[in-house]
């Protein structure tokens, strides 16, 4: 943690340290959560245009005959 956002938390006691040191660790892990899912759902977008491609070219087979 930065010595700066101690200094405002200190006056708080024990909790203010404790409630600064989860934000800070909530924050961290939600950045990292974010980052994965931005992998996953361009993994997931290129499945469902792959899919819709191979429908698309059923269809326009099924349909010639």
């Amino acid at each position: 943690m930065d010595p700066e956002i101690l200094k405002y938390l200190a006056p708080l006691g024990v909790g203010g340290v404790l409630a600064g040191a989860m934000f800070f660790i909530y924050r961290k892990d939600s950045a990292q959560w974010q980052e994965a899912w931005k992998g996953q759902s361009q993994m997931l977008l290129r499945v469902v245009k792959e899919n819709t491609a191979a429908i698309t070219a059923l269809i326009t087979k099924l349909n010639k005959d």
